[in-house]
Parts: structure tokens; sequence; C-alpha cells
């Protein structure tokens, strides 16, 4: 298929599993929509307005579609390929590190985010 943004960071066959997978990990179940703003405006809201809330899903997104876009530059330049749960682990880890300079005070560890990150955050 022609490469847009929205095939790469939606709609690709490779990608859309890592985005399923972080659906899952969040807690939320929705089909993908296809405009890649119209997306982020869903992903942003899932779970209600809470502005803590929206706020931690939308550095969620952005960090998934970073991880998605290097994964594909990883393997058109460099003929390296990450699996799946590897680009999966490096959102989380990625996540976990952007938070915590973000929100300093929250009170979350690393394997409870991995685990359930709005269940950590009493958030849920």
């Amino acid at each position: 298929m022609v490469e847009t943004s929205s095939h790469l960071i939606l709609h690709c066959n490779l990608f859309d599993s890592v985005w399923n997978h972080i659906l899952q990990w969040i807690g939320v179940y929705a089909v993908m929509l296809v405009s890649v703003v119209d997306h982020f405006v869903q992903f942003s809201y899932f779970g209600g307005a809470a502005k803590l809330r929206r706020s931690i899903l939308q550095v969620i997104w952005f960090a998934t579609a970073w991880e998605i876009w290097k994964e594909r530059n990883e393997r058109i330049f460099n003929a390296h390929e990450s699996s799946i749960m590897q680009v999966v682990d490096k959102i989380k880890s990625v996540t976990f590190r952007w938070l915590k300079v973000k929100f300093t005070s929250l009170p979350f560890n690393y394997y409870g985010w991995w685990l359930s990150p709005f269940t950590i955050l009493g958030i849920d």
C-alpha cells in the first residue's frame, strides 16, 4: 500500500497489533478510525474527560506513534526488526519515563505501570 500517516500509524497490518496490545494494556476496546487526528481525539477521551487521564492517554498515544515510526525506520534503513512485543515494551517504558518527568508527584512505580497504568494511579 501507499505509505500515508494513517496507513503507517493506524492501519498497517504489522503495526495494527501494536495498537491492539496498547488498548488491551489500558483496558479499552475500540475500532480504529481512519484519520490519525480522529484516532488521537478518540484515544484521548477513552474513559471520560478527566484532565489527568486525558493527559496520560495523550502521552501513551504519542509514544505509540513515535515507537511505530522508529520501528518502521529501523526496518527500512537498518534492516533490523523488533518483535511486536518488543515495540509494545518500548512504549510502556517510554511512557513511564515521560510521565515520571511530567507528573513528578504521581505515586506510581514501574512494575505497577507495566501491569495496569490506570489502576496503579488510582484513576481507573
